[in-house]
C-alpha cells in the first residue's frame, strides 16, 4: 500500500502547472467559502450573546397569565423569596426580578409605546450587564428630584432628548388607573438591536413600586446560568418544581432564534459543499487528462498482471492527494484569516452596516468558525473527491491492455 501511495504522488506531479492550478482553485475556493460561513456565523453568535446576555437571559419565570396579558395584576407570588432561593442554585450564576410594565413614554416631541422595566441595578449589572452598555451618563447613581430613568440612544434621538432632560412615562396600576409620572433620564444605553433601544427603558424597581402603589411586586425573574449546555435540564427541573409558574428557556421565548442558530451551521455547509462541487469537476478534468496521458503505462501495468483493483485504487488516491493538499492549503489560509480578523471585527458601518441594527445584528462582524466545522469540510472534500474520481478511475480500468499499449505516450 506504501508503494501505491508514492506512485499516486508522484503522478500527480507529472503536470506539475496543472496539478497547481487545481489546487489553487481548491484552495481559493475553500478560503472564500470558509471566510463567508466565519463571518456568517460570527453574526449569528453576536445575535445570540446579545439576545440572551443582554436581552432575555437564559431562563425567565412569570405567572401564567402574564405571558398572554403582561399586566401588572399578575406579579409572582412571593417573588423576592423565590429569587434568593434560586440564587443558591449551582447553576444559576445570577438572576433578576423585575417589574416589566407595558406602558408610553413622551416629551414635548415625541411619544412612544416603551416596555417599562423595573430592576434593581445591582442584579442587572450581573445578569445582562446593563451598566457596560452606558454610553451617555451613568448607571443609577443619581437621586435628585426626579427619579432617574435610563433610556436607549435611538429612543432618545425619537424624544429629541438627552442626559438631564425630563420624559413622562405613563401605565396603568393594578386597578387599570393610569398612572403618569416625570422622570429625568440618567443614562443612555446601546444595543446591537435598534428595536431594542427604542422599546426599553429602565427605571429602578422601588420607584415604580412607589408610583404603582404595589408593595413588592415582581412579574419577571431572569435567570443567567454559568454554563449553556444546562439550559434543558435547568427549565425541566425548575418546571417540576415550581408547577404553577410560567418557566421559559429563551429557546421558547424566542423561537425564531433558535431557528437561525440550530440551521446556521447546515446551511453554510451547503454553501461550501457547492462551492466543492464545483471545483470537483475540475478536479474530474484533471484526473481524466492524466489517466488518458498514460494509457500506454496503464496498459502495461495490467498486461504485466496488476490487478485492476490496484490501478482503481491508484487514481483514487491520485484525486485525494490532490484534493486534500489544496484543501489543506485553503483550510490553513482561512484560518488564518479568521484569526488575524476575529480579535479586530470588521466595520461595516462605512458601507451601511448600521441597517443591520435594524434585524438586531451588530454592524461590527467577528468572524469565528469552530474546530468542528474545519473537520467536516475536510471530510466533504474527501467526498467529492471520491466522487470526481469514479469515472477517470473506471475508465482507466475498462481499458483494453492490447490496444492500450500501443499507443504511444
Amino acid at each position: 500500500m506504501g508503494t501505491l501511495f508514492k506512485i499516486a504522488w508522484r503522478n500527480i506531479w507529472r503536470n506539475k502547472r496543472r496539478s497547481l492550478v487545481i489546487m489553487t482553485a481548491i484552495a481559493l475556493g475553500l478560503t472564500g467559502g470558509n471566510f463567508i460561513a466565519s463571518a456568517y456565523m460570527g453574526l449569528m453568535h453576536q445575535t445570540l450573546e446579545e439576545s440572551v446576555h443582554k436581552q432575555l437571559s437564559h431562563i425567565q419565570i412569570h405567572h401564567p397569565d402574564f405571558v398572554a396579558d403582561r399586566d401588572i395584576r399578575y406579579p409572582i407570588d412571593r417573588a423576592l423569596t423565590l429569587a434568593d432561593s434560586l440564587r443558591r442554585l449551582e447553576d444559576v450564576k445570577a438572576v433578576s426580578a423585575r417589574l416589566v410594565i407595558d406602558g408610553m413614554v413622551a416629551s414635548a416631541h415625541h411619544s412612544a409605546g416603551v416596555t417599562i422595566r423595573g430592576i434593581h441595578p445591582g442584579q442587572e449589572r450581573q445578569t445582562t450587564g446593563l451598566d457596560t452598555r452606558i454610553e451617555e451618563g451613568s448607571y443609577f447613581t443619581e437621586q435628585g428630584r426626579f427619579p432617574s430613568v435610563i433610556i436607549g440612544k435611538e429612543l432618545a434621538g425619537e424624544l429629541q432628548g438627552g442626559i438631564g432632560s425630563r420624559i413622562v412615562l405613563t401605565f396603568q396600576d393594578k386597578q387599570a388607573g393610569m398612572i403618569s409620572a416625570s422622570f429625568r433620564v440618567e443614562g443612555l444605553f446601546s444595543s446591537a438591536s435598534a428595536d431594542w433601544e427604542k422599546g426599553n427603558v429602565y427605571v429602578r424597581i422601588g420607584e415604580l413600586w412607589e408610583l404603582a402603589e404595589v408593595d413588592e411586586a415582581v412579574t419577571e425573574i431572569a435567570l443567567l446560568l454559568h454554563q449553556d449546555d444546562r439550559l434543558g435540564t435547568m427549565t425541566s427541573g425548575l418546571k417540576e418544581r415550581f408547577p404553577g409558574l410560567s418557566v421559559r428557556n429563551w429557546k421558547q421565548i424566542a423561537p425564531e432564534l433558535e431557528f437561525i442558530v440550530e440551521y446556521t451551521e447546515m446551511s453554510l455547509l451547503w454553501i461550501v459543499g457547492i462551492i466543492l462541487l464545483g471545483v470537483a469537476f475540475g478536479i474530474l478534468n484533471t484526473i481524466l487528462m492524466s489517466v488518458l496521458e498514460r494509457t500506454h503505462e496503464l496498459g502495461v501495468l495490467l498486461s504485466v498482471g496488476m490487478k485492476k483493483a490496484r490501478v482503481f485504487s491508484m487514481v483514487m488516491l491520485e484525486t485525494i492527494m490532490l484534493s486534500l493538499t489544496g484543501g489543506v492549503v485553503g483550510l490553513a489560509a482561512s484560518r488564518l484569516i479568521i484569526g488575524f480578523l476575529q480579535p479586530r471585527g470588521i466595520d461595516l458601518t462605512l458601507i451601511g452596516g448600521e441597517a443591520l441594527r435594524e434585524w438586531g445584528f451588530s454592524p461590527v462582524l467577528t468572524p469565528e468558525l469552530h474546530a468542528g466545522f474545519y473537520l467536516k469540510v475536510t471530510l466533504m472534500i474527501v467526498f467529492f473527491a471520491i466522487l470526481a474520481a469514479i469515472y477517470p478511475a473506471r475508465k482507466a480500468i475498462t481499458l483494453q491492455p492490447a490496444e492500450a499499449v500501443r499507443k504511444r505516450p
